[in-house]
């Protein structure tokens, strides 16, 4: 007799939110805040391969997804995605356990529990500004006849366990009020109805909030072009001028954007010449990142952004079977025994991301006044635009943890 299939689904969610702190002194800032705070403690060695990890992670995710999103907007959290699917892999075995940590790119992590040094890296990142705000949560319902494994559920600390009714309607409020509390309000709802056929479902939700450390003065912000992949359009440029951290080579020009106390910041990255974000992607994929990272300095500057916000939803199943995660999707071929002493019952079902970032100056749009170019302390400064479609990557600094990678394409 075949085994029953039950399929549990995942629902990683993902929110940013990035507006300009108020600054009644004035309505730009010369500090760039180059020095990074120091973390409240040395990273553990675990935790310094889940940077390095979580980090290669994030770039091979990213291509995988952008290239199948060719000219939309998107954005991901790659650090929300290794947690949840890391929740996941604590359960598995055998060539199933394998291939998701080959994905997750943890082959190099030492230790029984590979994924231990994410989940106290990502409480540790949670702590670090109390200007700004960022926190992850991992959450797995289950269905009350569904047996779990006493001692796979001691290893999820800091994970929400409980007992659901799949087949009632309150099971929907209570896994949406999990995720609004978890996100700050920023996600209200994650599920619509949940298939009473299911035995697990698995959701995370990754939330920052950060203020700009120097401002964008909504008074400058004016309508110019974005040359978007699909052609020109109409854009809402905020600007700001003095000193920032800066880099340019021959295939890409990047700016690095401190926020809050300086604990995290925002690097656009802009191709040059006929590249695209995802050959800009790949050469940064391939170990430039920490070296793009490790040579911006501050450069007297013009800078303008365009306003953009992204609302992007997208089932992640077909980019993790790129990145080799096969037989934890085929029924009755995956092996989560170490999660349910039924998981050869168990197969993934839908891997879903959805996420949300809102950038802007946090002020009323306005025409420009004023002449917009000029120098300022005696530099002659340098105008970067960010005029065609970008990378952007949220990271926290001290660490180098990258939080959320995502491109603009339009805005």
């Amino acid at each position: 007799m075949g085994l029953r299939r039950n399929v549990f689904s995942m629902a990683l969610l993902a929110s940013a939110a990035c507006a300009s702190s108020v600054d009644p002194g004035g309505a730009t800032s010369n500090s760039s805040l180059a020095h990074i705070p120091d973390l409240p403690r040395d990273l553990t060695a675990s935790e310094q391969q889940a940077v390095t990890a979580t980090n290669a992670f994030s770039f091979r995710l990213f291509r995988q997804a952008s290239a199948a999103q060719g000219s939309t907007s998107m954005m991901i959290s790659p650090l929300g995605a290794a947690l949840g699917l890391g929740l996941a892999m604590d359960g598995a075995q055998g060539a199933t356990y394998d291939q998701m940590r080959s994905a997750l790119s943890l082959d190099a992590v030492s230790g029984a529990d590979p994924v231990s040094g994410v989940r106290s890296l990502t409480a540790l990142l949670g702590s670090l500004d109390p200007i700004g705000s960022f926190s992850i949560g991992n959450a797995l319902w289950y269905r009350g006849d569904f047996p779990l494994n006493p001692s796979y559920a001691a290893t999820e600390a800091g994970t929400r366990i409980g007992a659901l009714d799949f087949a009632s309607p309150a099971s929907v409020q209570t896994i949406n009020m999990w995720a609004s509390d978890a996100s700050i309000g920023r996600i209200p709802s994650i599920v619509d109805h949940i298939d009473s056929s299911q035995s697990l479902l698995l959701t995370n939700t990754s939330y920052f909030r950060g203020n700009w450390n120097a401002r964008f003065d909504p008074a400058d912000t004016h309508s110019d072009v974005f040359y978007a992949a699909a052609g020109p359009q109409a854009a809402s440029y905020m600007y700001r001028r003095g000193l920032m951290l800066y880099y340019a080579s021959h295939d890409l020009e990047a700016v690095d954007l401190p926020f809050g106390g300086g604990a995290f910041s925002m690097m656009i990255v802009q191709p040059r010449g006929s590249l695209t974000i995802d050959a800009v992607a790949a050469l940064l994929e391939a170990g430039a990142w920490t070296d793009l990272v490790g040579k911006v300095r501050d450069v007297g500057m013009n800078l303008f952004v365009p306003r953009f916000r992204i609302v992007y939803d997208r089932t992640l199943n077909a980019d993790l079977q790129g990145l080799g995660v096969r037989d934890a999707f085929i029924p009755n071929g995956a092996d989560f025994t170490r999660m349910s002493p039924r998981g050869r019952e168990l197969s993934l079902g839908v891997v879903k991301q959805k996420t949300l970032i809102d950038v802007n100056e946090d002020g009323t749009i306005a025409s420009a006044g004023g002449t917009l170019v000029g120098s300022t302390s005696g530099f002659v400064p340098l105008v970067m635009r960010a005029e065609r479609p970008f990378l952007f990557v949220i990271r926290e600094r001290a660490s180098g943890t990258i939080v959320f990678i995502g491109k603009v394409m339009s805005v």
